[in-house]
């Protein structure tokens, strides 16, 4: 397979420039009760690449599995996934919190998002989506509820994407649309914390000097440093401050990362931790 094979090379170089892709803390002790999925969008059909997504949702598995301690078969990694793959993920979470009791979920997303430009409502775009149609898109909202009404005893979502019609190396995603739209960014459900990596109009950019997301980098970092152990109010709070300075300076743009957990939950959610 010669574009898997492309794939695999382009991790393994850029994985040599990258703090956070070396020295992955080891975790002896097993994470058995929670479940990951992992989506990377990079190569797209019909639209623009996101620049290291591959190389975001890669290390990010590998992070799930040595530092977070989450069995192998755990972990769903699905690289430049397609509408009914990222369906089916989301189908197999399900059927994993039908099946087992005192559940956690992580869901990682990197990649497009696009805006219904009449509704403002936010997409997921597979890899096999048309950026000016929303019908090729998977809405937000629809993955929230699907994620927040299973019997899941929390649900921790990671989205590396925006949702206001721009690309993550700056620019619109489709030639057409002139100006960014501020999204409605869908509204998380039963269990559930989502981290975002922009808010309203604002682009996710990628950290050139490190081949991730801007986000993604600062997410790995903090689990890096501190081997997974840090509650998830420590975790928005570093990705926040760090994702909004270093967006200013490595790019002269705001990027203003945000935490969002479900209205029906209490401040208990801000000392949940990942292992």
């Amino acid at each position: 397979n010669v574009e898997r094979r492309d794939h695999n090379v382009k991790i393994e170089q850029v994985a040599l420039t990258s703090k956070v892709d070396q020295n992955i803390p080891m975790n002896n002790k097993k994470n058995t009760n929670t479940f990951a999925v992992i989506i990377s969008n990079e190569n797209y059909q019909s639209v623009s690449p996101v620049p290291f997504a591959l190389n975001d949702g890669n290390i990010f598995r590998e992070y799930c599995q040595k530092t977070l301690g989450i069995p192998e078969r755990q972990i769903q990694y699905v690289p430049n996934a397609t509408g009914n793959q990222i369906k089916a993920q989301v189908k197999w979470l399900q059927n994993i919190c039908a099946a087992f009791s005192d559940v956690q979920i992580i869901f990682y997303y990197a990649g497009h998002g696009i805006p219904d430009e009449s509704s403002r409502t936010a997409y997921l775009l597979p890899v096999d989506g048309v950026g000016s149609d929303v019908t090729t898109g998977y809405k937000l909202d629809e993955l929230y509820s699907a994620l927040g009404g299973i019997s899941a005893k929390n649900v921790t979502i990671f989205m590396d994407a925006c949702f206001s019609g721009s690309k993550r190396e700056q620019g619109m995603l489709m030639s057409a649309r002139g100006v960014a739209i501020k999204s409605k960014q869908g509204v998380p459900q039963g269990n559930m914390v989502v981290f975002s990596a922009a808010q309203g109009d604002e682009t996710a950019y990628p950290n050139n000097e490190e081949k991730h997301g801007m986000f993604t980098y600062f997410l790995l970092k903090k689990l890096q440093e501190t081997k997974g152990d840090v509650t998830l109010q420590e975790l928005g709070e570093y990705i926040t401050k760090n994702v909004s300075q270093q967006s200013i300076l490595l790019n002269g743009k705001s990027q203003t990362p945000c935490v969002t957990p479900s209205a029906s939950l209490d401040a208990s959610w801000r000392e949940w931790k990942l292992k």
